[in-house]
């Protein structure tokens, strides 16, 4: 796995289209802006079961984000990233 320099620095302040992937099973990530939200309007959403891990009222630092999902091993920008799904049947 790579390590992002960003990684390490728990007072980093994650924005909206940030790509997280964490040690633990390598699990993908993304926080998005949800625009029609006033109370907690930045969403952290795992995109590989689809679904929604917490919600936020202000944009969070990784420390934030780590306290739920586990330590983050890189961090990136979604058009940095290249996705691709296999299904197995």
């Amino acid at each position: 796995i790579l390590k992002h320099s960003t990684a390490f620095d728990r007072y980093k302040i994650i924005t909206p289209g940030s790509v997280l992937i964490t040690k633990k099973n390598e699990t993908i990530y993304m926080l998005v802006y949800e625009e029609n939200e006033d109370d907690f309007p930045y969403v952290l959403v795992s995109l590989t079961d689809a679904r929604l891990v917490q919600n936020y009222d202000i944009m969070p630092t990784l420390g934030d984000i780590e306290d739920w999902i586990g330590e983050v091993t890189m961090v990136t920008q979604k058009n940095k990233l290249s996705i691709t799904i296999q299904a197995n049947y």
